[in-house]
């Protein structure tokens, strides 16, 4: 089968999209991937790059156009997008006779009640805007992926669908564990650095406690906000021990967070984060790191199967700050945790799940039964 997949925000690196991408190629599909310029590291896949443009106005306006172009030239036989924007190019690819996967990476209307960068009055309008817009286009596709079930409960009447967790590779990670260093203790964050991930309140207790241990707090990923780029630059300048490392590809990011002892993953409160499956859960969590987590109940099913996390309020610099100073001060605990952690990533590998998106695809190519839930 030829299959086309598009993308025109996510880097041609992205490191979901590449598993997916490694997914379909490894069972013999024919398979291209436009999105913007850029490193593109795997082989085997037709890899399209299209001119990246800075701005969401810009991207929509643009890239949108450009990616419709070059995939009508790919003739697919099935189209595969990852990116709400690119909703119109769906449907153009459906008036040309196309079959259409939408590849849904979070629950976006609750995402935009968080966004920061839309006015505050405006967000319940344009989050029930997005939510009708995005079901009926639903209703219209041949299939559609999605992270975690809970997602399913918008799309009640979808026939055919996968769930992909952002579950690793987790032969890879193992590869990369290393044992911990004696004195210093190492907190590690990496993602997307924004205020919706409590990094103002890591921050904070992080300070809380530098002046009575030996600590490092690192953060791993890009910023986007300028004002809290600004902080952090500040707060590292005040604060011996706190470190930005900027952006790294996915290969240096994880020998970075392998070096370092505990893994945080605080959050605030949202729907779309409180049923998330982030991939750093099960990146520290096979990399062997006790982790640090809000109190979400959908994650406590994960990590208290042998606790191998603390769970704290994400809003109180406080009470991250104390479940830190817990894990510094009480190493046979943090050794425990860690050993538990290892113990439960095994569950959680891409293998085990990467055939339910070729049994999507076989659904769809062959107009075949419906997939249950």
């Amino acid at each position: 089968m030829r299959i086309c997949v598009i993308t025109t925000v996510h880097s041609p690196k992205d490191i979901r999209i590449r598993k997916e991408l490694e997914t379909l190629r490894k069972s013999g599909h024919d398979v291209s991937f436009v999105a913007p310029e850029g490193e593109f590291p795997l082989t085997g896949i037709h890899y399209i790059p299209i001119r990246r443009h800075s701005g969401r106005m810009k991207r929509f306006l643009h890239s949108s156009k450009e990616a419709l172009r070059r995939s009508l030239e790919v003739n697919a036989d099935v189209y595969h997008f990852h990116d709400p924007e690119l909703i119109p190019l769906g449907f153009k690819l459906k008036r040309a006779g196309k079959k259409v996967v939408y590849d849904i990476h979070e629950e976006y209307p609750s995402v935009i009640l968080m966004k920061n960068w839309i006015p505050r009055a405006l967000r319940r309008f344009v989050a029930k805007f997005a939510d009708n817009y995005e079901r009926k286009a639903v209703s219209k596709f041949d299939g559609i992926v999605v992270v975690v079930p809970d997602q399913l409960e918008r799309f009640p009447d979808v026939k055919r669908f996968a769930v992909l967790p952002n579950y690793p590779d987790v032969d890879y990670l193992e590869s990369k564990r290393s044992s911990s260093t004696e004195g210093v203790v190492r907190f590690v964050y990496s993602g997307s650095i924004d205020i919706d991930r409590s990094i103002v309140e890591m921050i904070q207790a992080f300070m809380l406690l530098r002046k009575d241990y030996n600590i490092e707090l690192n953060l791993l990923g890009p910023i986007f906000d300028s004002e809290l780029k600004r902080m952090i630059s500040e707060s590292a300048r005040s604060c011996d021990g706190l470190n930005y490392m900027g952006f790294m590809s996915y290969e240096e990011a994880v020998e970075c967070v392998a070096q370092n002892d505990i893994g945080l993953m605080v959050m605030h409160r949202g729907r779309s984060k409180e049923i998330s499956s982030p991939l750093k859960m099960f990146e520290y969590l096979t990399l062997g790191l006790p982790i640090i987590a809000s109190d979400f109940e959908k994650w406590h099913e994960i990590l208290d199967e042998r606790p191998c996390a603390l769970f704290v309020d994400p809003d109180s610099p406080e009470d991250i700050s104390a479940k830190m100073e817990t894990l510094i001060i009480n190493t046979d605990l943090r050794a425990k945790m860690k050993e538990n952690a290892k113990l439960i990533s095994t569950k959680y590998s891409w293998k085990s799940v990467e055939e339910r998106l070729l049994k999507l695809y076989s659904s769809i190519s062959q107009d075949g039964p419906e997939l249950s839930k």
